[in-house]
Parts: C-alpha cells; sequence; structure tokens
C-alpha cells in the first residue's frame, strides 16, 4: 500500500483546482451584457464568451460561473458526466473492469469538488446522491490504482493506468518517481558510461579543484 503526504505531491490540491476552473461549463445568465458593438459577447485575454442573455445558455470557464453564480447572476447546469444515471453506468464500469477506467474529464474530482463547494443548489434534490456517487467512483478507481502499483512492486514488466484524472496522476507521480530512480541506479552500465558515472560528483560534493597552469 503506498501512502502519500500532501508535502509529497507535486501540485497541491488548490493548485489542481485552480487548473481546473479553465474547464468550460453551462450557464444559464439572469442578465443580459449590454455590448452591441460586439453583439453581447465578453472578449477578455482567455477568449470570447457569451453571448450573455437572460434564459440563453452559454459556456464559460468554470472560474467565470463561479463568479457570477455567487454573484447570482446565472445557473450553473452541471456537466452531463455528473447526471446521477451517467455516474451509476460509470461506477458498474469500474467495478465490472477492474483492469480499466472508465474515461471522465480529465479534472473530475477538482471540478466536482468546486462544485459541491460553490455551486451546491446547481443539483437540485440529487446533490447528496451526486456526491455519494462521485465520492464511490474515486474510492473505487483509487483501489484499482494501488493494485495496479502492488503488481508493479511485484516486478511484473507493465501495467496499464490509462484514463487517470489529473488528481490521480498527481497522487502517483512521486511513487513513480522514486521508482524510476531507483531501477536507474540498479541498470548495468556500459564500461564507459560507468566511468563517466563514477566520475561525475554526487550531490552535495564538490568537484576537484582545476589545475591551474603556472608559467614557466
Amino acid at each position: 500500500m503506498v501512502h502519500l503526504q500532501e508535502t509529497d505531491l507535486l501540485f497541491t490540491p488548490a493548485e489542481l483546482e485552480f487548473f481546473a476552473e479553465d474547464e468550460e461549463v453551462e450557464i444559464v445568465p439572469n442578465f443580459q451584457l449590454q455590448d452591441l458593438v460586439n453583439d453581447d459577447m465578453l472578449n477578455i485575454a482567455a477568449g470570447t464568451y457569451g453571448p450573455f442573455r437572460p434564459s440563453s445558455i452559454t459556456q464559460v470557464p468554470l472560474w467565470m460561473a463561479l463568479m457570477l453564480h455567487k454573484r447570482r447572476k446565472c445557473r450553473i447546469n452541471p456537466p452531463a458526466w455528473m447526471a446521477a444515471a451517467q455516474l451509476e453506468a460509470v461506477l458498474e464500469g469500474e467495478r465490472n473492469r477492474p483492469e480499466k477506467f472508465q474515461a471522465l474529464p480529465f479534472h473530475y474530482q477538482e471540478v466536482a469538488h468546486l462544485l459541491f463547494t460553490h455551486a451546491k443548489d446547481s443539483f437540485g434534490g440529487d446533490l447528496v446522491q451526486v456526491q455519494d456517487l462521485v465520492a464511490e467512483v474515486a474510492r473505487v478507481r483509487r483501489n484499482k490504482i494501488q493494485a495496479g502499483l502492488r503488481e508493479l512492486q511485484s516486478a511484473l514488466s507493465a501495467v496499464k493506468l490509462l484514463d487517470l484524472g489529473y488528481m490521480e496522476v498527481n497522487q502517483i507521480r512521486p511513487f513513480f518517481k522514486a521508482s524510476l530512480d531507483r531501477f536507474f541506479r540498479l541498470l548495468p552500465l556500459d564500461p564507459e558510461r560507468q566511468e563517466a558515472a563514477e566520475a561525475e560528483p554526487t550531490p552535495g560534493q564538490r568537484p576537484p579543484p582545476r589545475q591551474l597552469r603556472r608559467g614557466t
């Protein structure tokens, strides 16, 4: 079993959520952007979004959706993969195919956490069911990842870990880095590479001083 602390990770969960905020979601604005020149579109550095008109569905980055939702300027439509029926199908696939991970958005855990935290009302009466399903999907996938890592530790040649989310990749990255470091340290070198490796100073060790040429 592999146990990791947050300090072992390349990115913290908060940093991963920051990256995930660029994912686009559907919103239904309750206002109109008065911009006749740009046809009610919003032009910003990240792109062009809109049109923003009441009861008209449009796609925006998650960070913008959460900002407008906080100001009661829109309703957020949860992504299609977060529908209870879709999550039940994903969960069944995860349980029935232990050798395969179901395809989910790369930031599925981060997006779900942000919406559960800041836009609970977007799920209506399905909130608790959707929360439970997302948590169960993540748990089953985590167990499958642990099983794959145990196979690697038992010296099998290869393990397929496809369709992982960013948070899942982030959690196992330190294990693979440490394993590759050990692998290359134990890998036999040809004589020339062996001499070059032995000549390199170890971390924290200074190379021998250069011999200065003295004038005659």
